[in-house]
């Protein structure tokens, strides 16, 4: 996996069925290897307007675990492999703003059982952290819409320096135990409030995205990793590079990428 260095982080977010919520653990890969640093690490951050963010995923992963997605076409949602190996039901909510309110008016949750990591995904390392889950038929409605996936022509940009958005359900401090019910984001960049907002468990997979320069939303990273230590230890949390990947992403997702 290449992770993100963003904003110069140096060195390394149909029916339902019945599930117990409230004993749904977040989930988020540590590396104990990573530094503290004073860099920004969702912690922080503001609550979300319902339908700011259309692309934005909610996965409930065997019953059990919980992690963040993001729809990139009305068939295929992305996400991370640690959220996707091993797991055998998905229950995808989107269209949504409180993850537990099954009645939302504009939110689908669609069960799936096809999740597909990385071949080459190395759950100890947390190489190549990034998978996708099919729906097996198209998904649309108010709300609910694609984000945009990089273009070729941004394989070797870097990204650094710029500011760029997380969003999802992630636990709001190291001291809470769920996720949160309303979806959030931040935006991030280097040194951000002294390492007081960022992701934590519950936005694993979720997206990193960048706003290009025709105001669209383009996704460049999947929340991956952070560091033992914590959510608020002010070191850097990591991201799956997009860019690494769209030659995957075409093949296994479908999906049609501009030159």
């Amino acid at each position: 996996m290449k992770a993100v260095n963003v904003c110069l982080l140096i060195g390394a977010i149909t029916q339902a069925h019945a599930a117990d919520w409230a004993q749904v653990q977040p989930v988020y890969r540590n590396r104990p290897t990573l530094r503290v640093a004073s860099y920004s690490k969702i912690i922080g951050g503001n609550i979300a307007t319902p339908g700011q963010f259309p692309y934005q995923v909610g996965l409930f992963i065997d019953g059990s675990g919980f992690c963040g997605g993001s729809l990139i076409s009305d068939t295929v949602i992305l996400t991370a492999a640690h959220c996707v190996d091993g797991i055998r039901t998905f229950e995808a909510h989107l269209g949504a703003h409180d993850i537990f309110d099954i009645n939302e008016p504009n939110k689908v949750i669609v069960i799936s059982t096809d999740g597909v990591a990385h071949e080459n995904f190395n759950p100890a390392t947390i190489d190549n952290d990034i998978a996708i889950v099919r729906l097996g038929f198209p998904v649309g409605g108010f709300g609910i819409s694609t984000v945009r996936l990089p273009a070729f022509s941004l394989v070797n940009v870097t990204f650094s320096g710029d500011r760029v958005r997380v969003s999802g359900w992630g636990r709001t401090s190291d001291a809470t135990s769920g996720v949160s019910p309303e979806l959030k984001y931040v935006d991030i960049c280097v040194d951000t409030n002294g390492g007081t907002e960022g992701t934590c468990h519950g936005d694993s997979g979720g997206p990193l995205v960048i706003q290009e320069s025709d105001g669209e939303y383009t996704e460049i990273g999947i929340v991956s990793f952070g560091s033992v230590d914590g959510c608020e230890s002010g070191a850097p949390a990591a991201f799956t590079r997009v860019t690494e990947y769209l030659e995957w992403l075409e093949i296994n997702a479908g999906v049609a990428l501009r030159p």
